[in-house]
């Protein structure tokens, strides 16, 4: 529709799912032309060299995210999700990567849009999510015929409580470079410059993650965003995410590789567990966790820790001889409680071991909670929607 010829009307919900925040488009409303879409979403987010003033976007990764989502019997599944994580200051969106948080919102949506049969007690949401070929299940509760908002599960990095929605990643093993070990190996040794050379465990869970012992770094493991977000620790840590990329064939000769253009791989820094205070005053005892992490989203600190990431994290720590697993206090459990910045996180992992050096990822779930925030249209010029 459009409003004095010059506009144009797109259907959107603003959703949050998880700590994390965006949009959600239902593909037939948008341009069937990649690049015209890219256009028209990244002109909705507003980003841009002067960040995402002149749009909806929050000019942090966490509120720069989008989802696309249709109907599809794909593997048994009920609706799509493509994820796109938009950057905040050119109009690129990054499709190589996927996001487990918005994925809550996404079921919910579906739940909320009809796009799947409300079930008495836990309707069950099928995914194929697009980025990863893979299928999620999110479980939405319902009573009485209607969708149950609220309840006592909370989430660290989200203020308040709601209802639990499990979010369940099934096989996702091998999702970006066909092997849970992308290398091979359990642990790779990276050459750095200056003739020094770094452990890594790099895991391709949903996204592809490279794991570093925080005192490899001069790290104690437990610094939070002030500390993470140095400029000097930052470009340490993107160089060897440069260095891993290339070993994994992720970026091509000539590229221009940045945070915001390139999101793979993933940083995750890890530690053994120890009691600290988190970014909102809380006592964080090494008796309630499993092991510490700090998650590197586009550059800077995830301040809480990222679906996917978590999952790859306790896949990790399951795996003998990985870095993660002779940093966690319980050797070979599928529960494991992770310790991030703003609290933390607790997964259920299903890993099956298929040889010396071969996994595979059976189920990995973890509970989130997701709220309608928007909805209506967001506006776009009437020319960027081609024909």
């Amino acid at each position: 529709m459009n409003i004095h010829g010059q506009l144009y009307k797109v259907p959107s919900v603003l959703m949050r799912g998880g700590t994390s925040r965006g949009l959600i488009f239902k593909d037939v409303d948008l341009p069937k032309d990649p690049h015209e879409r890219e256009l028209v979403i990244t002109k909705i987010y507003g980003s841009s060299q002067n960040g995402q003033i002149d749009g909806v976007g929050g000019g942090t990764p966490l509120t720069s995210k989008v989802a696309i989502v249709g109907v599809t019997d794909q593997l048994g599944c009920d609706i799509f999700y493509t994820f796109g994580q938009v950057s905040t200051n050119n109009q690129k969106i990054d499709y190589n990567v996927t996001c487990g948080n918005m994925a809550s919102a996404v079921g919910l949506f579906a739940a909320e849009e009809g796009l799947v049969e409300l079930r008495e007690g836990s309707t069950l949401v099928r995914i194929y999510n697009t980025n990863t070929k893979r299928v999620m299940e999110v479980e939405i509760p319902v009573h009485n015929g209607h969708i149950v908002y609220e309840g006592d599960f909370s989430i660290s990095g989200v203020s308040g409580t709601g209802s639990c929605i499990m979010v369940n990643f099934l096989d996702f093993g091998g999702a970006f470079t066909g092997k849970l070990l992308p290398t091979g190996n359990v642990t790779d040794v990276i050459q750095l410059e200056q003739n020094k050379s770094l452990e890594v465990s790099i895991v391709d869970v949903g996204n592809v993650l490279v794991f570093i012992k925080a005192s490899d770094l001069g790290l104690k493991g437990v610094e939070l965003s002030v500390e993470m977000n140095d400029s000097s620790i930052q470009k340490k840590i993107e160089d060897i995410r440069l260095k891993c990329g290339k070993v994994l064939g992720l970026f091509k000769d000539g590229e221009i590789i940045t945070p915001e253009t390139h999101a793979l791989p993933k940083m995750v820094i890890v530690s053994e567990p120890v009691d600290y205070t988190d970014e909102t005053g809380e006592l964080i005892y090494k008796t309630s966790i499993d092991i510490v992490g700090r998650y590197i989203a586009m550059g800077t600190l995830h301040r809480a820790f990222a679906v996917s990431g978590a999952i790859g994290l306790g896949v990790a720590c399951n795996i003998p001889g990985s870095i993660p697993n002779s940093l966690v206090s319980s050797k070979a459990s599928s529960k494991i409680t992770i310790g991030h910045p703003t609290g933390t996180i607790m997964v259920d992992v299903e890993v099956k071991a298929e040889g010396s050096s071969s996994y595979q990822l059976i189920k990995g779930g973890i509970g989130r909670t997701a709220r309608r925030i928007m909805e209506g249209n967001t506006l776009v010029p009437v020319e960027l929607m081609g024909s």
